[in-house]
Order: C-alpha cells, then sequence, then structure tokens
C-alpha cells in the first residue's frame, strides 16, 4: 500500500463494515416467489420476515461483540448530527403508539404493540451500527465512508435484480409488490424490490459511477446501466429527481462552461419539443392508466384527502408508529379496490403518525440536510454526492415516506447521506477552529529567550 493509496475503509473494521453493508443491504422479497403474489395467507412469520429478522439479530449480536471485544464504547468519538431532532422524533412515536385511539375497523391484536416497537428497533440499529461503524474511521474519511456505502449498497441491489431475472423474469420484471400502487404496466424490481426502491437505488449507483468509477469504459458502463435500470423501474417521481440532479450538475456543479451552455440550450429545446409531443408524453407518464387516475397522482391525492380527515380528527398526538397511522387510514379510506400502508407523502404521514411534533421535527431533519449539503458542496465530489441524494429523498418524500415509516432502503441512503453531510460539516467546523486557536498561540513577534 503506497501513501497515495489510503488504506481501504473495509478492512479498517472488517467485521463491523461488511455487517453493516449487509444490514443496510437487506434480504430479498421472497413471498412473493410463487404465481399469486399474496401474502397475508401466510401471517407475519414467513421467508421474508424470518430472514430480515434473523440479520437483524445477526447484526445487533455482532455489534455487542465487537463493543464488548474492542473494549471501547459504542461511539469512539463525539459526533455531531443533530441526534436530539432524532430522538424527540422517536419519543413522539412512541408517546403517540402508546396512546394511539382505537380502530373503527380494524380489531385490536397482540402484535398491533409488537410491529411498532420492532420496527423502531430496526431503526435504532442502522443508526448504532452506522455511528458506530463511522466513528472508527478517521475523521477525515468519514464522509467517504458513508459515500462507499451508498455507493456498494445502490450496485449490490442492481446485481441482485439482473442476476434474478433471468430466473423469474415474472416475479422481477412485473406489477410492483403488495403495497404499492400497481399499473399495468410491468416495472423492473416486481416483485423483488419495489420498483420505487430500486429506481432510488438506481440514481444513487449512476451518480456513483459519474463521480468515482474510473473515466473510461468503467464510468460509461456503470451509468448506461444505472439509467437503464431506472428506465425499466418506471417510476415517476425518481425520474423526475434525476433530471432535475442531472440539470444542477451540469449547470452548477460540473465546472464546464461548454456542457453548463449546453444543457440550457438542450433544456430550451426538449420544452419545445415537450409541448410538440406532449401526448406521447402524456401516455409515457400515464403509465397505461385512465385519465381519472393520472388526476389523482395515481389514487395519492385520495390518500392525502383521506389522511388530512384523519389528522384533522388527532391533530396533536396523531395515531401512532406504523400500525396506528395505517388503520387511520383504512378507517377514513372510502375506496375498496386497495388500502394503502402509509400516507404516500413525508409530512402527511410524520403528522398522521406523530401529530404535529413529529410533522415539524421531520421538517427541520430534512431542512439540517439540505442546509448542510450546499454549505459545504464546494469542498468536492463526495459532498456533491451527498447533497444529490438528499435532494433526491426530499423529492421522493413527497410522494412517499422516508423517515416516518418503517426501514426502508430509501431510509437508509437517506440516513448516511444526512450522517455524512452533517457529521462531516460539524467535524470539519471543529478542526477549522482548532486550527485558528493553534494558530492565534504562535506569537506574532519573535521574541528572544528569555526575555
Amino acid at each position: 500500500m503506497t501513501a497515495d493509496q489510503p488504506y481501504p475503509l473495509q478492512k479498517q473494521n472488517p467485521l463491523l463494515y461488511w455487517t453493516t453493508l449487509i444490514f443496510l443491504v437487506g434480504v430479498p422479497n421472497f413471498i412473493h416467489f410463487d404465481v399469486t403474489g399474496r401474502t397475508h395467507e401466510q401471517g407475519l412469520l414467513n421467508p421474508t420476515s424470518l430472514s430480515a429478522m434473523a440479520v437483524n439479530f445477526l447484526s445487533t449480536y455482532i455489534l455487542i461483540v465487537v463493543v464488548i471485544l474492542s473494549r471501547r464504547p459504542l461511539f469512539c468519538r463525539k459526533v455531531n448530527i443533530a441526534g436530539w431532532l432524532w430522538i424527540v422524533l422517536l419519543l413522539q412515536m412512541l408517546l403517540s403508539t402508546a396512546l394511539a385511539p382505537a380502530s373503527r375497523l380494524t380489531p385490536p391484536t397482540f402484535s398491533d404493540n409488537l410491529i411498532p416497537l420492532y420496527r423502531m428497533y430496526e431503526w435504532i440499529l442502522a443508526f448504532a451500527l452506522v455511528l458506530a461503524l463511522y466513528t472508527r474511521t478517521p475523521e477525515d474519511r468519514g464522509t467517504e465512508l458513508m459515500v462507499e456505502l451508498i455507493g456498494r449498497m445502490s450496485w449490490i441491489w442492481i446485481a441482485i435484480t439482473y442476476i434474478v431475472l433471468p430466473i423469474m423474469p415474472s416475479q422481477v420484471y412485473g406489477g410492483a409488490g403488495e403495497g404499492e400502487m400497481t399499473s399495468v404496466h410491468a416495472q423492473l424490481g416486481g416483485q423483488l424490490l419495489s420498483p420505487s426502491y430500486l429506481s432510488t437505488l438506481s440514481v444513487a449507483a449512476f451518480f456513483y459511477a459519474l463521480f468515482f468509477f474510473p473515466r473510461g469504459l468503467a464510468r460509461f458502463c456503470g451509468c448506461v446501466v444505472a439509467f437503464g435500470t431506472l428506465v425499466l423501474a418506471h417510476t415517476r417521481i425518481e425520474q423526475g429527481s434525476f433530471l432535475i440532479l442531472i440539470f444542477l450538475y451540469a449547470v452548477f456543479f460540473s465546472g464546464l462552461f461548454f456542457l453548463r451552455i449546453a444543457t440550457i440550450v438542450s433544456t430550451a429545446v426538449l420544452a419545445a419539443l415537450g409541448i410538440l409531443f406532449r401526448s406521447t408524453i402524456l401516455e409515457y407518464i400515464a403509465r397505461g392508466q385512465n385519465a381519472n387516475s393520472l388526476a389523482t397522482l395515481n389514487d395519492r391525492t385520495r390518500v392525502w384527502a383521506a389522511a388530512i380527515e384523519a389528522i384533522r380528527a388527532r391533530p396533536i398526538l396523531g395515531y401512532g408508529y406504523v400500525v396506528g397511522a395505517k388503520n387511520a387510514l383504512k378507517d377514513h379510506w372510502i375506496y375498496a379496490h386497495w388500502i394503502p400502508p402509509h400516507a404516500h407523502n413525508e409530512l402527511i404521514h410524520a403528522f398522521l403518525s406523530g401529530g404535529i411534533l413529529a410533522a415539524l421535527l421531520a421538517l427541520c431533519i430534512y431542512a439540517r440536510a439540505l442546509w448542510a449539503g450546499f454549505r459545504t458542496a464546494h469542498r468536492g465530489l463526495q459532498q456533491i454526492f451527498l447533497l444529490f441524494i438528499v435532494i433526491l429523498s426530499t423529492v421522493r418524500s413527497l410522494g412517499g415516506p422516508n423517515l416516518t415509516y418503517i426501514f426502508t432502503r430509501p431510509g437508509a441512503v437517506f440516513l448516511l447521506a444526512f450522517i455524512g453531510l452533517v457529521g462531516g460539516a460539524a467535524s470539519h467546523s471543529s478542526r477549522s477552529k482548532l486550527r485558528k486557536v493553534s494558530q492565534s498561540s504562535i506569537p506574532s513577534i519573535p521574541q528572544e529567550v528569555g526575555a
């Protein structure tokens, strides 16, 4: 290992590194690997849930073993990631869940209290694993670690998708999984992984390849594969986010004058062509749906209306984490073709789950990440990459929750970006202050010895 080649991050804390990565990647959706796609008949304990719980409990065990055997605390150095926002959000969700009202339509079950606690445990474990690894990594390489985990997580899922695709094509390239808003068009991801999740990971994989893959064939192929995956997944919010990020990169972050001018001119030309071929574009956006479904944003406006109606009846505490919010939606849902699992909007779902305080905390978390991202973007590609992830998550939050729902792959991506940006900005400020103090302690006027 030469001085120009830094020591690989995965070799500094190998057991904790790979455990964290495996936990973040998670497991495929095994229970949809049948022709019916039915899941309720198998109950809560099915191949997917059992595999996920095995990974979670094994990750917890390894984390405890690492902490005990290393004789070091869970967090080896102080990290400023605005942790109070997350802690208060967690406490508010606990309070709302404990005081959740009974559902009008759904009879109470024993699992109603266990499921929210288990889902909170997944988020706590994610924080513990990521921060334990982050604080055991040299401070000047913490941002690099978060970027690398996002990149590897994204590309692992793209690899899994294309490996399983020829084995079970109808399951991997078909309708969305249970609880998703399905369409008549096939979408890559299908029952294996939510097309929305796969699209989010594909956008992250594209910019990881663009910024960090070696120049030449590797970078070109990486961008093509990631872009092709995004197109085949056919999710409109993520594709719109991708176009926004491409425009931001070309105009503001590429540093190439020719690319900036070409992008602006191309945008104007494409806007004009969009007016001429608007029928074709609307057909693509409609994704085979009728005008009514398109007008309601694939039923999202109906979900929002039901959620807002429920919020009006209980605006302070909400209905509780996961189960309570889903039951509240069901109580106010008047349609029979499906039952939404969440409010399909981060702010509304936070309000529905934990009341007005949870909604304000969710807004503050996004604002804190965006502020740190724009403030540190000038430092280099790693900060720009994480900023793009936060922008992607923010736009995506308009159509689905990342933070206030169960721990998902988009939630994992946002968590890594948040810690990398906010923690990195805070540590950089601390180092700058330390350098200023050190410089000020040096006398400005040379003095004689003994003077």
